[in-house]
């Protein structure tokens, strides 16, 4: 199996043999995918050639960074990838919604990546997964066009979305029956004109000058599509995958029961496997959000120490009290209680901004780009990760917050950059009717789960997936929406008893060693914050004062004065 992160210059298609020889015929990937359009015998064929090509990508591409997205609306036809569906390298748009909706998801991707990720130095996937630890996956889209576009597809927005999908990672296979020439659709046409053609009559394929073109001098070769054993291949992949799982230390920081799915656990998970890095809770009151959110600050005590994983929360809640549960939190930093002023938030944030710069320096030192690679390379010196959790952020985001727009930047940047350096971010809201969440913020937060909401327009905020948007009014109480890069599910949630939580963390605090425990610092109040801020105020001046003294004292010392014992009353 292949180790490389980068995307292949070529992709495989076949062999071209004489009586002597055999060579292997690549297209150049920087067509960005090509149409297969066959004939009405050939449609067999043209399904087996397909899928052999991309069971060749995934044998060229580091395991685990490449996902297969089909957009497919009949039987289904690639058997052998659907294989990996629930590794979740695959998955299936088999119906209008959900193809608006997948389309939705790989569109966003691909605007972050070009508006976000990439750089001079980095233009193109390819270049940032090569020169970067955290990468992002690759995705080959096989798309019927007699399905996908459809009529209520924007002409622009397609033909914009794939005129730089290449760039930001997208390859694509475009199939149908030959007659989708005629079509009258703008965007299927789009297409069309974006991606050379092969064509498949009578069972074989014809190579074109549109491919190659040196497609002329191939005459005196026959053409051998692609066509290995597909079950060796997937079986193969499939064990790999398993031993790489086994043995990765790409694994998330965080990872918690929070309920079930069916038979199936489901986890809150936070990490590189999980591809989520802060998260984004909303509920309405008395439908279990209060008690998930408890369950997973109870249950990082019970499962990490405060050297692997470090809280500061911030109680929004009217009257405070929601958090004072957590006073002996052997995890937490800092408590923050009777929060009303959203100046409290903006200034942690600046805090953890200051931690982003700290560790970036020390990572730098010490030649490596990511908390990761740093705690793999100094194991004695592990950094923990850091996690702020704002219960009801709404206030964040109202609109008399003047400094509303520097907190979205501060937020942006954490969730953009801070998971490099281990700092993380959970916010949790009862309702978003009355307020709104700018979108650069909810983009960047890959995962979201929600209880049962009032309104649609509260879904749109936090979903683009149509299904999920759909559900979220409907839910019953403790049954939520667990929604992540990998995948949309419906989950009961676990229940804790509001009263067991300090039992059971102070019997975690009796029983830990004490360099393993945090004392939290708490602040009751906005007013005793503001005394914390005067005093450092006061701490700052007073040492730039001590610093100006000395420098003064040795420039008199260095031109031979006698030096003096400056003091304030002489100032």
């Amino acid at each position: 199996m292949s180790e490389k992160h980068t995307f292949p210059w070529g992709i495989y298609i076949g062999d071209l043999t004489d009586n002597n020889d055999s060579i292997p015929l690549c297209l150049d990937s920087k067509q960005g995918g090509f149409c297969v359009l066959f004939d009405e015998s050939s449609e067999q064929v043209s399904n087996n050639f397909i899928e052999n090509v991309a069971l060749k990508l995934f044998e060229v591409i580091k395991l685990g960074e490449l996902e297969v997205n089909i957009f497919d609306f009949g039987r289904k036809r690639f058997m052998h990838l659907s294989a990996f569906q629930s590794a979740k390298l695959c998955d299936i748009a088999y119906s209008s919604n959900s193809s608006a909706s997948k389309f939705n998801t790989v569109e966003e991707i691909a605007l972050y990546r070009l508006q976000e990720l990439f750089s001079n130095e980095t233009r193109t996937l390819s270049e940032y997964n090569e020169q970067n630890s955290i990468r992002e996956r690759y995705h080959l889209l096989l798309v019927n066009l007699d399905d996908f576009p459809d009529d209520m597809s924007s002409h622009k927005r397609i033909k914009r979305f794939f005129d730089s999908a290449y760039e930001a990672g997208f390859y694509t296979i475009a199939f149908g029956n030959r007659e989708i020439l005629e079509s009258e659709s703008k965007s299927t046409q789009a297409l069309l004109d974006k991606f050379p053609h092969l064509t498949i009559e009578n069972k074989k394929i014809a190579l074109s000058q549109e491919l190659f073109e040196f497609a002329d001098m191939l005459e005196d070769y026959e053409f051998e599509y692609v066509n290995d054993n597909k079950d060796k291949i997937v079986k193969g992949l499939l064990g790999h995958l398993e031993k790489e799982e086994e043995d990765s230390v790409e694994q998330d920081f965080l990872s918690v029961p929070i309920g079930v799915a069916g038979r199936d656990k489901v986890y809150f998970n936070l990490g590189l496997k999980s591809e989520s890095y802060s998260a984004f809770i909303a509920g309405r009151t008395g439908t279990g959000k209060s008690s998930f959110l408890n369950g997973i600050i109870t249950q990082i005590a019970q499962n990490y120490t405060a050297k692997e994983i470090e809280l500061y929360m911030m109680d929004y809640n009217e009257g405070g009290l929601e958090f004072n549960k957590f006073k002996n939190h052997p995890n937490c930093r800092k408590l923050f209680l009777n929060c009303s002023n959203p100046q409290s938030a903006y200034k942690m944030l600046q805090e953890f901004n200051g931690y982003m710069k700290e560790r970036a320096e020390l990572m730098k030192r010490r030649g490596v780009s990511s908390i990761n690679t740093y705690n793999i390379k100094y194991p004695n010196e592990k950094l923990s990760y850091k996690i702020l959790i704002i219960d009801e952020v709404q206030e964040m985001f109202s609109k008399g917050f003047k400094e509303q727009n520097e907190f979205n930047a501060l937020l942006i940047k954490l969730a953009k950059t801070g998971r490099k350096f281990g700092l993380h971010f959970i916010l949790a809201t009862q309702g978003l009717d009355t307020v709104e969440i700018d979108k650069a913020v909810i983009s960047q937060i890959a995962l979201r789960v929600s209880f049962r909401l009032s309104s649609d327009i509260e879904a749109w905020k936090i979903f683009s997936d149509k299904e999920a948007h759909n559900q979220v009014t409907k839910l019953q109480k403790y049954h939520f929406i667990y929604s992540n890069p990998q995948e949309t599910t419906v989950a009961k949630a676990d229940y804790l008893d509001e009263e067991d939580i300090e039992t059971i963390l102070n019997k975690i605090v009796e029983n830990r060693d004490v360099e393993f425990v945090l004392t939290p610092a708490i602040v009751e109040s906005e007013e005793e914050e503001l005394e914390e801020d005067v005093v450092d105020e006061k701490r700052e001046e007073s040492n730039k004062y001590e610093r100006s003294s000395r420098e003064q004292e040795e420039l008199l010392k260095r031109y031979g004065f006698k030096a003096r014992d400056f003091s304030k009353k002489e100032i």
